[in-house]
């Protein structure tokens, strides 16, 4: 397989985008809330498993399949009238990881992260069907929001994370100014009032 090469003006944008991809910004997230909220087991490893293959692995295999088909233009879904199903998707394995985990007795912080995640997609979906919110924009308010409510107030200076983000997706071209923040603040309004509602402190 031949490397990767961006365009030298790029490759700052690009590498700021893969490192808060909405795929590590999810493993990060759940990590850090599942691994503070219990001593470590074998359970927490299964809850883990559920986490990553919900919200990880069945999304990447699937753009993966859609890029190959020609579905896409890239792993990131560029286009917005494709972006739906891949989201309708998404939410069908937040449930299903919803129901196992609650199943299996994760802890309250881990259902109600896994909740914020499929709530906060549907309103992706609608908001997709009118105009292209960034993706990437909610996939780090939302966390901001989550950790900062849970582990750290401390973790709010992480909102100073969205000129960054802005800079990588606008330079990309992937997304206006208003688009990602438009996300950012979603993610983090919508995140911090359903912990706010569902696990007052």
């Amino acid at each position: 397989m031949n490397p990767v090469h961006f365009p030298e003006s790029q490759r700052a944008p690009q590498v700021i985008s893969i490192f808060l991809h909405p795929f590590v910004m999810v493993i990060l997230t759940f990590g850090i809330v599942l691994f503070s909220s219990q001593p470590v087991s074998s359970w927490t490893w299964i809850y883990f498993g559920i986490i990553i293959i919900s919200t990880v692995l069945l999304p990447f295999i699937q753009v993966v399949w859609m890029k190959k088909k020609g579905k896409t233009a890239s792993l990131d879904i560029p286009e917005r009238e494709r972006r739906s199903i891949p989201f309708i998707q998404g939410v069908l394995n937040y449930f299903l990881a919803l129901v196992a985990l609650w199943f299996f007795e994760a802890p309250k912080p881990i259902l109600i992260l896994m909740w914020v995640y499929l709530f906060n997609t549907l309103i992706a979906i609608i908001i997709t069907y009118y105009w292209k919110v960034s993706v990437h924009g909610m996939a780090i308010g939302g966390p901001v929001a989550c950790l900062g409510y849970l582990i750290s107030p401390y973790i709010y200076w992480f909102l100073l994370l969205l000129p960054l983000i802005t800079y990588s997706r606008v330079s990309l071209k992937a997304h206006t100014p208003m688009q990602v923040i438009t996300g950012f603040v979603l993610g983090f309004v919508l995140t911090l009032i359903q912990f706010k509602m569902m696990m007052p402190l």
